[in-house]
């Protein structure tokens, strides 16, 4: 087995996301940022990856194709490491994101409309760290 990839200088970001634009995006305005990060295109694969990786916080797009959100963040708590925050990244409105975070146990979402800096700032702020970059 894999030593988790755990760093309290890096933290670890697994971002799951069927397009490829904005798992890129994200991938790259959280690396500018001292994060480490790591993408799944959908569903598949990824109680391995969460197993193998040991990922600080996961950024799940409530709207994946492959399998239902809510039921990728019950998959997340039951394989992730206790510590691992679980947040929703949606373009749905902040409304709806608010109801599926309740529902689902999620603790938190961010919007795909959010700004670079404020992506930034609210991962650090679901991670509870200060990490480089602006």
């Amino acid at each position: 087995m894999r030593v988790p990839d755990r760093s309290p200088e890096m933290p670890l970001i697994l971002v799951v996301d069927e397009s490829e634009i904005a798992r890129e995006a994200v991938k790259d305005t959280l690396e500018s940022a001292g994060l480490r990060v790591v993408g799944l295109e959908s569903a598949f694969g990824f109680i391995r990856t969460i197993r193998e990786r040991a990922p600080d916080l996961i950024l799940l797009d409530i709207g994946l194709a492959s399998m239902n959100g809510t039921k990728l963040v019950q998959l997340g708590r039951q394989h992730a490491p206790r510590s691992t925050r679980i947040v929703l990244y949606s373009g749905r409105s902040p409304e709806e994101l608010a109801v599926d975070t309740r529902e689902c146990g999620a603790d938190g979402f961010i919007s795909k409309k959010t700004t670079d800096r404020a992506l930034v700032l609210a991962v650090r702020g679901y991670l509870g760290v200060k990490v480089g970059g602006g």
